[in-house]
């Protein structure tokens, strides 16, 4: 957040509608030149000088002026664009993890899990009777038969 004392005519801050700086991916602040750096109020149709305040005029790069508060001021433009940019490279390699981590949990369930689900079911079919057992089937859901049957081959084995 800026402080009156450390802006000045014509430099460039990262301005933000909210006052919860960060950095992102997409990037969500833009550019904006000080044009004034006394005291300003936003009105309806008009901006005014005033004694006291943390209103400052701001230009953006599409001309239009406005007047913002200090703390929607996050820190100079030169300054945000480099953290941004080691922003941008650390989101780059914690997705690149990422979609090393995904692929292997993919391929357990691919070449582990789903064949060992596959031959519990198996398993328990002659147990379940008419009941549909599914991956999806809860442990609540199970019959009673199921049950009892895993129960005994735990303590037997």
């Amino acid at each position: 957040m800026a402080k009156r004392s450390q802006i000045a005519v014509g430099q460039e801050w990262a301005y933000q509608r909210g006052r919860q700086h960060e950095y992102t991916a997409y990037g969500n602040h833009t550019k904006a030149t000080i044009v004034a750096v006394e005291p300003w109020e936003k009105g309806y149709r008009q901006n005014w000088q005033v004694k006291k305040g943390n209103g400052v005029l701001v230009k953006f790069d599409s001309g239009y002026e406005r007047v913002v508060q200090l703390s929607q001021l996050w820190k100079p433009w030169a300054e945000y664009e480099v953290g941004q940019a080691e922003y941008a490279a650390e989101w780059k390699i914690t997705q690149a993890k990422y979609a090393v981590i995904k692929a292997e949990r993919e391929k357990f369930q691919q070449e582990v899990y789903q064949p060992a689900l596959k031959e519990f079911l198996k398993a328990i079919k002659p147990f379940a009777g008419e009941s549909y057992v599914s991956g999806w089937t809860r442990i609540e859901e199970l019959p009673i038969e199921v049950l009892k049957a895993i129960t005994e081959s735990a303590k037997v084995g």
